[in-house]
């Protein structure tokens, strides 16, 4: 401690040691307080470790850009399904219907008339009448040949004969006469029904139930008088009767003097014509399923006095097929039918009483004696 307390001589100056000494420890102490202080100033250099954790965001922002990529895809698949809506909405004209997964499948055997045709079904022969459609009439018991009938049976060949077509039923099976009721299709799809109208050989006829495709056929049948095609083109007129002049009192002066003409020596009436009885039609298509009981012959007085059949008969091309006339007279221009297995008063009566068809669809000749077995017509077609 004495030690301590001595004078040091500094710089001229006497200076105790102990001075000396705790300056010293003074600047020793500011030295490790500034060397504390200094220290935290690098301590913040480690704060750049947040900067490496931002860095990683950027990596996820990479990966959100490639998503969309599925979305443009699936808009490039939703283009085509407008184009193929398109097409049906614009058709303007009435299109027919396919083949129906039910349709029959049957031969065409005979084409009847314009709206009528025989088929073999299953080996089976069948009439089927055309549903929703008419044509003009060739063939009708009570109705002479229409017009346009016989050109509505020929387009009917055209589309049908000796082919294979499908037949379809609506609600009825058949008619009053037995006839199925169907619509008929050709293998390529045409529909029989429709075609007719289209090309106005038929018209459109309504009979419910059986209205399926009445619109159709209606809208068909506007359109084909729209073209005057068919039915609907220029009808033929009729020529009017020329009429007789009568001769004008002026162009015939009396005479001055009347000159009496002689009577004839014998006012004899014109001798009457002998009866000449012939065969003039054979209805030999009967309606009536299978049987056919509806053909018949039509015997016709075309001579000028009566003729009595009492011993006559009509032969219907085979041996045995022969229908024996009662007393009867048929007077002159009268006709009478000798039908299959029907009696109509109304036409003499008379039926062979036969329980089948008697006339061959395919071609047949009748044959008509008088009472002493003479052949005094024929008639074949």
């Amino acid at each position: 401690m004495e030690t301590l307390k001595k004078p040091i001589n500094i710089a001229g100056r006497t200076v105790p040691l102990i001075s000396i000494v705790v300056s010293g420890l003074l600047l020793l102490c500011s030295l490790c307080c500034c060397g504390t202080l200094a220290l935290p100033s690098s301590t913040p250099t480690p704060t750049p470790s947040p900067t490496s954790t931002a860095t990683v965001p950027p990596t996820k922002i990479v990966e959100a850009t490639q998503t969309p990529s599925p979305t443009i895809a699936a808009t490039n698949t939703s283009l085509p399904s407008p184009t193929s809506t398109s097409p049906p909405t614009g058709t303007p004209t009435p299109t027919p219907p396919p083949i129906p997964e039910d349709a029959q499948e049957a031969q065409v055997i005979n084409v009847v008339d314009g709206d009528t045709i025989k088929v073999r079904i299953d080996g089976e022969t069948q009439t089927v009448r055309y549903i929703g459609i008419d044509t003009p009439e060739t063939k009708h018991p009570n109705k002479p040949v229409e017009w346009m009938g016989p050109e509505a049976t020929e387009a009917n060949k055209e589309l049908v004969a000796g082919k294979e077509v499908w037949l379809v039923k609506d609600v009825s099976e058949t008619d009053q006469y037995g006839r199925l009721l169907r619509y008929v299709y050709l293998a390529d799809g045409t529909f029989v029904n429709a075609e007719l109208v289209k090309q106005g050989y038929a018209q459109a006829s309504s009979y419910p139930p059986d209205v399926k495709h009445s619109e159709l056929f209606v809208e068909l049948q506007a359109e084909a008088r729209e073209n005057e095609q068919g039915l609907w083109g220029a009808t033929p007129t009729a020529l009017p009767p020329t009429a007789t002049p009568k001769p004008l009192p002026t162009n015939t002066p009396p005479p001055s003097t009347p000159v009496p003409t002689e009577p004839p020596a014998t006012a004899t009436a014109a001798p009457a014509a002998p009866g000449e009885v012939i065969i003039s039609y054979i209805f030999y298509d009967g309606v009536v399923k299978r049987v056919e009981s509806d053909e018949y012959a039509v015997i016709k007085n075309t001579g000028g006095s009566p003729v009595n059949l009492a011993g006559w008969h009509l032969n219907a091309g085979n041996p045995g097929q022969d229908f024996w006339f009662p007393n009867f007279e048929l007077q002159p221009g009268q006709e009478c039918r000798v039908y299959t297995n029907e009696n109509h008063p109304e036409s003499c009566g008379f039926s062979f009483g036969n329980g089948q068809a008697l006339w061959n669809n395919g071609g047949d000749c009748g044959y008509l004696y008088d009472n002493n077995g003479a052949e005094v017509s024929s008639y074949c077609y």
